[in-house]
């Protein structure tokens, strides 16, 4: 299954599906999967202050969620590209 990204921009349209490959929850993926497009950009407009604020933050959450420190690394360089 995918994520319908038919309301993003090329840029949020390849983080979401960069975030979304390299999703570990398979809930989190599975409602990724279930939004409607317009879902998908309001839940991506939401979690930008949280992506783009407190770096340490985000890479507690991802250490808690079982990223090693190299994906941890990509995320955070591919989420500053693209979204922030």
């Amino acid at each position: 299954m995918s994520v319908n990204t038919s309301d993003l921009t090329d840029r949020e349209k390849e983080w979401v599906e960069f975030s979304y490959t390299h999703e570990k929850n398979q809930d989190v993926k599975r409602t990724w999967e279930q939004l409607p497009a317009e879902g998908v950009k309001s839940y991506l407009e939401q979690q930008i202050p949280l992506l783009c604020g407190d770096t340490g933050a985000l890479m507690q959450s991802l250490k808690e969620t079982g990223y090693e420190a190299g994906e941890m690394q990509e995320y955070k360089k591919k989420t500053a590209e693209l979204i922030c």
